[in-house]
């Protein structure tokens, strides 16, 4: 049977639901899975409407009901229970964090009861998020807590580069106080993990960026190589048996990774892993959630207010991430 994919409305006041809208219209997508949006079913059909997007949609009162419905009957849209923002285009605010944050939740609980086999998440807006009373600094948190998960991430791809994100959304100053070696330690087990149990790799190459350029110069440059990574690398080869390379210098590892020299380079803060990562073809860059039992893909790019219902938001990257979670999800029932 195709996987069961939960799809979040993401941030309406952003390019969220066109992009959805867009990758669900294709006919051949849709018929490699069971989709069921949550969302608001005026809201979007609404928008698909006044973008000339061509698709049906129909309410469930379950997800159950709308995961059995026919690969050829409209997409179903099980209705969130928060208020439907008013249209608030390039605009943050509380009621469309309230309706995002809840969809978000309902498709992560819907993964871990078995009631969906991935979830597939478009952009929400934090500053929206936040407006709303939630505090969480992005999706991967709101799934690593919704999770229970002792240690969860986000492992970034394009093309060949695999990114593991240490420290995500946060001030670059706060990022590098929370690199001790414990810490960092656990982002390479993280990794490792991530490598076997989402990716299939038996023996992943992975490596550790450095901090500081030239990764220090043997301490010319900042010491933090030698304090804080080296023995990080340390510890998870004697704890965990995990090899891992580096530190590696920043400005040569990312390209290395890129050219499929490594499996999963691990980036220390997201400015280091996003550049090179933005610098690659965006219609094939997406994200995994790893470290915990929902399986999540996501596109790379954000909101983007600014171009919301003008008609210039590529569907690509929300496509290929829906395509990438419906392989991993075909792979893993395969696997069951």
């Amino acid at each position: 049977m195709e996987p069961r994919v939960a799809v979040p409305q993401g941030d309406l006041g952003g390019i969220a639901p066109e992009v959805l809208l867009h990758s669900l219209a294709d006919a051949s997508r849709r018929s490699s899975c069971r989709p069921v949006i949550l969302g608001h079913r005026v809201a979007l059909e609404a928008i698909a409407k006044e973008m000339g997007i061509t698709i049906e949609l129909q309410s469930v009162t379950t997800a159950e009901e709308g995961f059995a419905l026919p690969t050829d009957s409209p997409i179903p849209v099980l209705e969130l229970e928060s208020q439907m923002p008013e249209t608030n285009l390039g605009r943050p605010s509380a009621e469309l964090g309230m309706a995002s944050v809840e969809a978000v939740l309902r498709s992560t609980n819907l993964c871990l009861e078995d009631g969906a086999d991935v979830m597939v998440t478009p952009p929400i807006s934090k500053e929206s998020m936040h407006l709303a009373g939630y505090p969480f600094e992005g999706q991967t948190q709101i799934l690593g807590e919704t999770c229970r998960s002792r240690r969860y991430g986000m492992l970034a791809c394009a093309g060949e580069l695999r990114v593991l994100v240490a420290t995500r959304h946060m001030a670059l100053r706060q990022a590098i106080s929370k690199l001790d070696p414990r810490f960092v330690a656990k982002q390479i087990r993280l990794a490792h993990e991530a490598a076997r149990e989402t990716l299939g790799l038996v023996a992943p190459s992975i490596v550790l960026a450095g901090l500081n350029p030239h990764a220090g110069e043997n301490g010319a440059f900042g010491n933090e190589e030698q304090l804080v990574l080296e023995p990080a690398i340390q510890i998870a080869q004697e704890e965990w048996g995990f090899e891992t390379a580096g530190p590696a210098v920043p400005d040569v590892v990312f390209g290395q990774g890129a050219r499929g020299e490594w499996d999963i380079v691990i980036a220390l803060y997201h400015d280091q892993a996003f550049l090179p990562l933005r610098m690659l073809p965006r219609e094939t860059a997406y994200s995994i959630f790893v470290g915990g039992k929902v399986l999540r893909t996501s596109p790379l790019h954000g909101t983007a207010y600014d171009i919301a219902r003008s008609g210039k938001a590529d569907a690509r990257p929300f496509a290929f991430s829906l395509e990438r979670g419906i392989d991993l999800a075909k792979t893993r029932l395969t696997c069951a």
